[in-house]
């Protein structure tokens, strides 16, 4: 079902702050239409980390009305053969590369369609390599946003090319196996495992082995004692490692993608 655009964007990229690259995507944004709503869903994806953003994404859109447009731009592909896409699912419209950020959210839609960015068709035909962010993307988003661009007539329809990068969930005899995805302001590791996927109920206990340690579940953060390392169910539907009053990061230090395996108690 093609939902009608309702002029609310998203913003998530690997840009930061302190440049002027988010604001200039801003003011594309609104040369489309001033009157537009535009939120940061976040700046801090760590510096070309497709699978950080695939995972913030997916796990965040839903939480916005129908009709929003989210743009994505982690792209350390920028300037390269590969395509610039449209997702429409969920009634929801995602905006970005063809390098598997957009690929998380079709792999657990129950329809998507991709359509490819036709840039001539556009008049986008004087951008830069560097910066598809503003000359393509804010663009396209803002025309779409804004009512002036249908879905339909973004391109043809195409199938993404570049799969998740998200290591998918091994199911063993014993339990389950996933990876930490990424790290939270607070220094919680959060992980791959998606509790309604792994658990029987979301208060279920259970115990994750994780750098040679293994860690009890707990429901809250009040329920771990005073700097200890648990894991819980965190308010993504995502299997965290955390440490009570401290940083589960600063205390494992584990490299990107660590292996960790659920067992239910």
């Amino acid at each position: 079902m093609m939902q009608t655009p309702c002029g609310l964007v998203t913003l998530l990229t690997d840009f930061g702050l302190g440049d002027p690259f988010v604001g200039v995507m801003k003011g594309v944004l609104f040369q489309a239409d001033p009157a537009l709503r535009v939120i940061d869903l976040t700046h801090g994806i760590g510096p070309g980390a497709v699978s950080e953003g695939a995972f913030w994404l997916e796990r965040s859109y839903r939480h916005f009305p129908h009709g929003t447009v989210h743009v994505g731009v982690v792209d350390p592909g920028v300037g390269s053969e590969r395509a610039a896409v449209v997702v429409s699912a969920e009634r929801h419209y995602f905006v970005g590369p063809d390098n598997g950020l957009l690929a998380e959210v079709t792999l657990h839609a129950p329809h998507a369609e991709v359509r490819s960015i036709e840039l001539a068709r556009h008049g986008l035909l004087n951008i830069s390599s560097t910066f598809h962010g503003r000359d393509v993307f804010a663009v396209i988003a803002g025309r779409l946003a804004a009512r002036k661009l249908s879905f339909g007539d973004v391109g043809p329809l195409v199938h993404l090319r570049v799969p998740s990068p998200i290591p998918g969930v091994i199911s063993e005899a014993d339990g389950f196996v996933g990876n930490v995805l990424t790290v939270d302001h607070f220094g919680n590791l959060l992980t791959s495992l998606r509790a309604s996927e792994v658990l029987p109920a979301t208060d279920a206990p259970f115990r994750l082995q994780i750098a040679g340690q293994m860690l009890r579940s707990v429901r809250t953060f009040a329920d771990a004692l005073p700097g200890e390392l648990v894991a819980l169910v965190g308010s993504f539907d995502t299997i965290e490692v955390v440490v009570r009053d401290g940083s589960a990061a600063q205390r494992l230090a584990p490299v990107p993608g660590a292996n960790v395996k659920l067992f239910l108690s």
